[in-house]
């Protein structure tokens, strides 16, 4: 039987790729003692971001030294940029771990989760997801070759606790385009078959909640009982599905634009554009979307219950809003809505305060105190 039930279940906060948003503030009031991010390591390469004036990094240090423990890995942005996965022991690959290590040297010390990759099968080019005339597939070569520097520089600090390390992170799990992409099974074969891989991380974006249990069940029936974290969990594909539905287009819809005295025909996209526009009070925002007979209220509860049920013994969440449009358009990507606090759709509160997101903080709280 691969279903597994996992003890000491915890949460944490997410920072993506932009650890310079850490706010200690904010941190500080939430009952978590985990923080995840993921740097853009190709950005160093390039020298867009530069080690020495580097706010990000020190973050981390910050966030260690004040006794969180820190979930921590790199995106690789291949395909943004167009490039295949080095060549193994190349000069461009030896330039990739040099960064690996000059980063390391500062986070090192205080990293207990190492993840070997971010969304690698959205950021890797589609031929090195496939499998070479050898029958393998480059991108676990490369995850391979990662893990083996990665050990090596921490054997070169004895004093340094060793993090665990996970394979992925993977999105989308659910899709059977993923469930058959090479790339994704081998990596996943990979975490259950290596030792020194203590498991999986896996993504959950999703457009019902029947797809977590989708996405478990695959990872399951390949890795059947090596823990799994969620560095990234999210009503996003749901949200981004009906920014462009009409508000009243339910009967609790229907009264709620009667009680505020929105047009009849107001989208969801273009009531949030009000929203960021300071024409919308936050005590409207969680009626709007409870209205919705499509929005599953009090839904990290339900990802918690499949946390529980197949083996994951680390879900990380986001703190405050990062990307974000104040025009919304119903194309509109829907990460603000995610987050604990929604600090640029409302601005502070009078007392100088970040708001909370009633649909998501209390519950979170709960939780993160369990």
């Amino acid at each position: 039987m691969w279903l597994v039930q996992v003890q000491g279940q915890e949460f944490g906060l997410n920072f993506n790729h932009n650890p310079e948003n850490i706010n200690f503030t904010y941190v500080q009031q939430l009952s978590v003692k985990w923080l995840r991010t993921t740097p853009r390591i190709l950005d160093y390469v390039d020298g867009k971001l530069l080690m020495a004036n580097d706010t990000a990094i020190q973050k981390v240090v910050d966030a260690g030294r004040k006794g969180y423990r820190i979930a921590f890995g790199f995106r690789w942005d291949f395909k943004k940029r167009n490039l295949a996965i080095p060549a193994e022991g190349s000069e461009r690959e030896m330039v990739y771990f040099q960064m690996v290590d000059q980063i390391l040297e500062r986070v090192g010390p205080y990293i207990q989760v190492f993840t070997l990759g971010n969304e690698p099968n959205l950021e890797t080019m589609d031929a090195d997801l496939q499998y070479n005339q050898h029958k393998q597939v480059p991108l676990v070569l490369f995850t391979e070759r990662l893990l083996t520097h990665v050990l090596d520089f921490y054997k070169q600090h004895p004093n340094w606790p060793k993090p665990k390390i996970y394979a992925g992170s993977l999105p989308a799990l659910f899709e059977k385009k993923q469930q058959q992409t090479p790339g994704v099974t081998e990596l996943i074969k990979f975490a259950q078959r290596e030792p020194r891989v203590a498991g999986l991380a896996v993504h959950l974006h999703i457009s019902d909640t029947l797809e977590i249990p989708a996405a478990f069940h695959f990872v399951r029936s390949i890795m059947p009982n090596k823990p799994i974290i969620v560095p990234e969990f999210s009503l996003f594909r749901l949200y981004n599905k009906h920014f462009g539905d009409r508000i009243a287009n339910s009967t609790k819809g229907k009264a709620f634009v009667q009680q505020y005295h929105l047009p009849a025909d107001m989208k969801i996209y273009e009531w949030l554009s009000l929203v960021h526009a300071g024409k919308i009070p936050p005590q409207q925002w969680e009626g709007m979307f409870l209205s919705q007979d499509w929005y599953p209220a009090h839904y990290l509860f339900t990802y918690n219950r499949y946390f529980k049920q197949y083996g994951v013994i680390l879900a990380t969440y986001p703190l405050l809003q990062q990307g974000f449009e104040k025009q919304v358009k119903p194309s509109s990507a829907s990460w603000f809505l995610n987050p604990l606090f929604l600090q640029k759709s409302f601005g502070l509160t009078k007392t100088g305060e970040f708001v909370k997101n009633p649909l998501v903080y209390a519950d979170f709280v709960k939780l993160a105190k369990k």
